[in-house]
């Protein structure tokens, strides 16, 4: 699941946090050293070499970090290595707290999942009258991709663009096929999910995640879109095996821009077990009215699923999402039975972070 365009908060406190508080304490459960060794392994084969650009991975336990580690050059230029404190850009695996926002206002009454997006926009085109929260949550709104809609007036993603941009070009442009047809991922719905959040609440979008989901789950994670945080790695494209910088000053949210480190993210993943936030309403949302994605995953190692609230579901029950932005890359899995989470994220395009996110997986379930 890639974001194609880029996702706020002062971001200097919560980095800080980050990077001064102790990581969770890695389990010792019989049998856990040698899980430890067999990860180290999985890390080695996806970054052969500690001298470029490379990954971080984490495991997650129930809330509580089992393993972690880095390896690779977080900054070429620095030498700056990757640890397990190394921030990333998780991208598209931002939508998660995106679409949970909008289930915590449904929960609340606050709003409802058929309501038609004309209902948040001080002047809605017509089209936005036969498109529901529902549709834009689930990618199957038929809105196309802001990333496509801002290149096509000339704007690249080296150039300045924000929200307001994407959402004028968005509600500029028309549905390519009519709401609820089929599942057509694009940015442009969890844009416009943020959007329909601060009209909702009052509030900046950035701060209503973090008060609503970060600081009551104790996370160290920040919504800060084209902001080089404290401890963040650089990003890099791979020409061959020349590394060249990438990074876009888009400041678009809602589709991606938490940054963080992968144990953070493993630790938020204990939430959709225990719906700590947002209680059974948000778990039974997670995935109620999931639609199916057919075969547009194959090439990204999926071959089939569901698609629910900013999260894929797996005929085994395996909640899994991928995300691609600015050289970033990252993968997050929760098992079936929700007790064991994988976050995988990179700096440079890896040969398969996915696969290497599910071998770990299977490392720390059987």
């Amino acid at each position: 699941m890639h974001r194609t365009a880029s996702l706020c908060t002062a971001a200097g406190a919560v980095v800080a946090a980050l990077l001064t508080s102790p990581a969770s304490p890695p389990a010792h459960a019989a049998g856990d050293d040698d899980r430890g060794r067999r990860s180290e392994e999985v890390l080695r084969t996806l970054v052969p070499s500690p001298d470029g650009p490379g990954c971080a991975a984490a495991v997650g336990k129930r809330g509580n970090v089992a393993w972690q580690d880095g390896r690779g050059k977080a900054d070429l230029a620095t030498g700056r290595p990757i640890t397990s404190r190394t921030v990333f850009d998780m991208a598209s695996n931002s939508k998660q707290f995106t679409a949970d926002a909008v289930l915590l206002l449904a929960g609340r009454h606050r709003l409802a999942l058929d309501d038609p997006l004309s209902a948040f926009l001080d002047d809605p085109p017509a089209w936005t009258r036969k498109v529901t929260l529902g549709d834009l949550m689930r990618h199957t709104s038929g809105i196309p991709d802001y990333q496509d809609l801002l290149e096509a007036k000339g704007i690249e993603v080296t150039d300045p663009a924000g929200q307001k941009e994407a959402i004028a070009a968005i509600l500029a442009a028309q549905p390519e096929e009519p709401p609820g047809k089929r599942f057509s991922y694009s940015n442009s719905n969890y844009v416009l999910l943020a959007h329909v959040v601060e009209k909702v609440t009052g509030r900046p979008f950035p701060s209503f995640v973090k008060e609503e989901f970060f600081d009551p789950l104790h996370l160290n994670m920040t919504l800060a879109p084209a902001t080089d945080v404290p401890g963040k790695a650089k990003s890099y494209d791979d020409n061959d095996g020349a590394f060249t910088p990438n990074s876009s000053p888009w400041k678009q949210y809602g589709d991606g821009s938490v940054h963080t480190t992968p144990a953070e993210l493993v630790r938020w993943a204990d939430n959709y077990r225990t719906g700590r936030i947002g209680g059974p309403h948000l778990l039974t949302g997670i995935t109620q009215g999931a639609v199916s994605v057919g075969d547009v995953l194959r090439p990204r190692g999926i071959d089939e699923g569901r698609y629910g609230a900013g999260i894929l579901l797996l005929p085994d029950r395996t909640l899994v999402h991928r995300g691609d932005w600015e050289g970033f890359h990252s993968t997050f899995i929760v098992s079936p039975d929700r007790g064991t989470a994988v976050t995988v994220v990179c700096n440079v395009d890896p040969p398969d972070h996915f696969r290497a996110a599910n071998q770990l997986l299977d490392i720390w379930t059987t």
